[in-house]
């Protein structure tokens, strides 16, 4: 199943390793690529990066993101990489080293979250999400021959290893900021913000799970086929900053509240279900209490937060997202799905393609075998059975992919 996936990573000679996941991951990922007799470096932004990096495989940029694509070119002369590698393709060095790298004609590669989580990670060449590659075109996935898929083995992911070496990173990040004077990261980077965050996502856990603790009986028997669920992502998810009309969450919220109030049918109701890694950073009580009065709807919108999203899909009318990949989990529940973003799954035949304002009374459902067809590709291409946090031996694959043939002169000194 990882067999395009890992042979696009295989693809090259010499790697350039950029920002990873917080933790050891792109540090194993450069011992194993090492083990496929492949030479790599690892670029250190901050002091997080550098604490998991191996010595004799880091470097070290401690200049702005402006001047991020002078220093890649000025190293790629003496160091001829012919692959990048990094976790996220829209973090500013990673969008600066993209450009640069598609101007050299050298390979750019993407980890990312799964898209069909808890047991996978996503791989791609060129991008992610909506910079896919992936086709979307419907015509595409029902005349290409289908590839054969296995069955995954269910790794579980650690939301316990995660955290740990988020705090790591984030500490030696702080204690060492330093010496990386030029650096500016993708979120908040103290510690102790963070900290606060996590112990306040525990303890708001326990406070939904107790609270809510009947909520979900009632929404999937009680208004079972009678609600809209609205995906809420993280409030500094890239994709809503790159991949979406909207500056905030809270935008999206508002136009879906507006939408519904003005052209959903009165006996329906809206659940809004918060992003679980979002607990201890936002809160949308209020703003989602004081919009349901100022369109007059009070009663007919939810707020949830930790309920089973199976079950929610399973028993709701129709799914909105701005582009989370909950929508894909939409389509596996074959519900009516309506993309307010870009996203790689938004295709005709799979999405409502018409306007928000008539999704709620619209007589629409998903191609299922359209589906089938696009979701076997997408694993075939894209995805690598692992996980970032946990156990799971994607690392301990082993490699038949020869090395490429050796660059020309030419191609060197590009």
């Amino acid at each position: 199943m990882e067999e395009q996936a890992i042979r696009h990573l295989l693809n090259g000679r010499r790697y350039l390793l950029l920002q990873g996941p917080m933790g050891p991951c792109f540090s194993r990922l450069a011992s194993w690529l090492q083990s496929s007799h492949r030479e790599v470096k690892q670029v250190c932004f901050n002091a997080g990066d550098a604490w998991y990096a191996a010595k004799e495989t880091a470097l070290h940029y401690t200049g702005s993101v402006k001047n991020f694509a002078f220093w890649l070119r000025e190293l790629h002369k003496t160091y001829a990489f012919d692959t990048i590698v990094c976790f996220g393709d829209c973090r500013p060095m990673h969008i600066e080293a993209k450009k640069w790298a598609r101007s050299k004609s050298i390979d750019f590669l993407a980890f990312e979250e799964g898209y069909f989580r808890p047991y996978y990670i996503t791989l791609e060449k060129g991008g992610v999400n909506a910079f896919s590659s992936m086709p979307i075109d419907a015509k595409y996935y029902r005349e290409q021959p289908l590839p054969e898929v296995k069955t995954p083995t269910p790794w579980k992911p650690s939301a316990f290893n995660r955290a740990s070496h988020a705090m790591l990173y984030y500490a030696a990040g702080w204690f060492g900021r330093h010496r990386y004077r030029g650096y500016r990261h993708h979120k908040s980077f103290s510690p102790w913000y963070e900290m606060r965050c996590w112990f306040r996502a525990g303890r708001r856990k326990l406070w939904y799970r107790w609270k809510q603790r009947h909520m979900l009986s009632h929404i999937t028997g009680t208004l079972d086929n009678e609600y809209y669920l609205a995906i809420l992502q993280v409030y500094n998810d890239s994709q809503i900053i790159h991949h979406s009309p909207y500056k905030d969450v809270r935008d999206y919220i508002e136009t879906v509240i507006r939408s519904f109030a003005r052209h959903a049918s009165k006996e329906h109701h809206l659940v809004f279900k918060h992003h679980p890694m979002d607990r201890g950073h936002r809160y949308y009580g209020t703003l989602i209490n004081t919009l349901t009065e100022k369109y007059g709807i009070p009663g007919r919108v939810i707020y949830i937060h930790d309920l089973s999203l199976p079950a929610l899909l399973t028993h709701t009318r129709g799914v909105i997202t701005v582009n989370s990949t909950a929508g894909l989990s939409a389509l596996i529940h074959n519900k009516p799905l309506k993309v307010m973003g870009k996203a790689l799954y938004d295709i005709e035949g799979l999405t409502w393609q018409g306007p928000l304002n008539q999704f709620w009374q619209a007589d629409f459902a998903p191609d299922k075998k359209l589906f089938q067809r696009f979701r076997t590709h997408l694993l075939y291409q894209t995805q690598i059975n692992a996980v970032f946090y946990g156990k799971s031996d994607w690392l301990n694959i082993p490699t038949e992919v020869p090395l490429p043939a050796p660059l020309a002169d030419s191609e060197l000194e590009r």
